[in-house]
């Protein structure tokens, strides 16, 4: 009788189909492509036009585009500006900027004589993180000029340039 019940219970488990040693399940994969991250200047910081002492000082201009001197300098009237960059990338998605570690050098485009920009600042929260919203951000960058004497620093035009790098987080 035991063999015959564990016939039935053999056969009653191997025509039910319910019991079986492996299984193999299908899954979805996802990925998706998005914008990659687009910068591009709209401004240039620009500290304008301004007379320097006997003992130099510095101009700083803000991320808003106002300007500050300290020392021996005199504003002049004409363009000072933040320098402006527009950002693009997904829409919704939050990014950083890192601004320049190091001084930034001005030339004098005659005399080879040097300034140095420094003290960068950004419009962004103290984290330099900021939103995408609707997949454009305007970041407006501000710093202080230091300048030298007349002698360090002769009338003329100063050039240089700087780097920030823009990141999705």
């Amino acid at each position: 009788m035991y063999r015959y019940f564990s016939f039935i219970l053999f056969l009653f488990l191997l025509l039910s189909g319910k019991v079986q040693a492996q299984k193999s399940v299908s899954a979805q994969i996802f990925a998706e492509v998005i914008q990659g991250v687009a910068a591009t200047e709209n401004q240039p910081l620009n500290f304008g036009r301004f007379i320097t002492g006997t003992a130099g000082g510095s101009i700083t201009i803000s991320p808003d585009g106002q300007r500050l001197t300290r020392g021996e300098i005199i504003a002049e009237e004409g363009n000072y500006t933040s320098g402006q960059f527009l950002m693009e990338g997904d829409a919704g998605s939050t990014f950083s900027i890192k601004l320049p570690n190091e001084k930034a050098v001005l030339t004098h485009q005659e005399s080879g004589k040097t300034m140095y920009v420094s003290e960068w600042i950004s419009n962004l929260p103290l984290s330099n993180v900021a939103a995408l919203n609707e997949g454009l951000c305007l970041i407006k960058i501000g710093a202080t000029l230091n300048v030298g004497t007349v002698y360090e620093n002769p009338v003329g035009v100063y050039t240089g340039s700087f780097e920030i790098t823009f990141s999705y987080n």
